[in-house]
């Protein structure tokens, strides 16, 4: 059972708490790809930060603290330039690595400009998605997860915004008390009171939601075991209707991977379609 003490010590992900400095460390999916071809300019927020996400007109994404270091102009307004972003208030401009390389209305012989540095933090695009790195240096290799690097197949991203800290999305994820009623038994029922409760629509439910994961008539967990290995654990289970010969509980049906990513098993046997649930802390909340 999780303490409210650490329970406070791990959501609290800002600049400077012990939590956020743990997160510091990772790589974190921040915009889609497809976000930054059609808006090439994004205000993003991330453990706490407040941040302008860019792509310039080379090609080369960026992403440098929200405010300009000269009048504190949000630079979500900015310019994507052929080599960086420019101000829209007095036009200075950064480079992805945030050196300032152009201060338009200083004297043609200034050197001003070598003395400024923005906020700046590396990108990296892949899988379609945008991801960043905020610890400290040398950044940390991206993990190549399969569902990311894969090539050919197809690929949707959907995100949500939720109320809440990260780690009670975890916590979600990993209860598997709620999947026999929310999942299967509340789902039948909502069938049963529209009247559409049938072999067929029962058939369509199972074959839609995961191969034995989320169907109607899925049976009462009795067992739970985490299968560790080096990137977190799987999820051992076991159903009233399963011996403990199934792999859903000596290999583990999902996977967590440390700190926030669900990985879901193939949907249908024999396929490689994949999904992936990843909890990104936008702030404390």
């Amino acid at each position: 059972m999780l303490t409210a003490q650490d329970n406070e010590l791990l959501t609290r992900v800002g600049p400077g708490t012990p939590g956020g400095e743990l997160m510091r460390r990772y790589w974190h999916p921040i915009a889609a790809t497809q976000q930054l071809d059609e808006n090439p300019v994004r205000k993003v927020k991330i453990l706490g930060e407040e941040l302008a996400l860019f792509r310039d007109r080379s090609g080369t994404p960026g992403l440098l603290g929200l405010r300009c270091p000269h009048r504190l102009m949000s630079l979500e307004y900015g310019i994507p330039e052929e080599h960086g972003l420019r101000c829209g208030y007095h036009g200075w401009m950064f480079d992805e690595e945030g050196r300032c390389i152009e201060t338009p209305l200083e004297p043609p012989d200034s050197t001003f400009r070598e003395k400024v540095e923005a906020l700046h933090y590396p990108v990296q695009e892949m899988g379609g998605l945008v991801w960043a790195y905020l610890g400290p240096s040398p950044a940390p290799l991206l993990p190549r997860w399969d569902l990311f690097v894969r090539p050919g197949g197809f690929r949707q991203i959907v995100a949500h915004h939720l109320p809440c800290n990260w780690l009670q999305v975890m916590e979600n994820r990993g209860d598997l008390g709620h999947a026999t009623y929310l999942h299967g038994r509340l789902a039948q029922y909502a069938l049963e009171r529209q009247g559409r409760l049938t072999d067929d629509s029962r058939a369509r439910y199972n074959a839609t939601m995961r191969q034995q994961q989320d169907r109607l008539d899925r049976g009462v967990y009795t067992k739970y075991q985490p299968v560790w290995n080096q990137f977190g654990f799987s999820k051992g289970n076991l159903e009233s209707d399963k011996s403990e010969d199934s792999a859903s509980w000596t290999v583990g049906a999902n996977s967590f991977l440390f700190p926030y990513i669900l990985t879901f098993a193939p949907y249908q046997p024999g396929t490689i379609r994949k999904s992936y649930q990843i909890g990104v802390p936008l702030d404390d909340t």
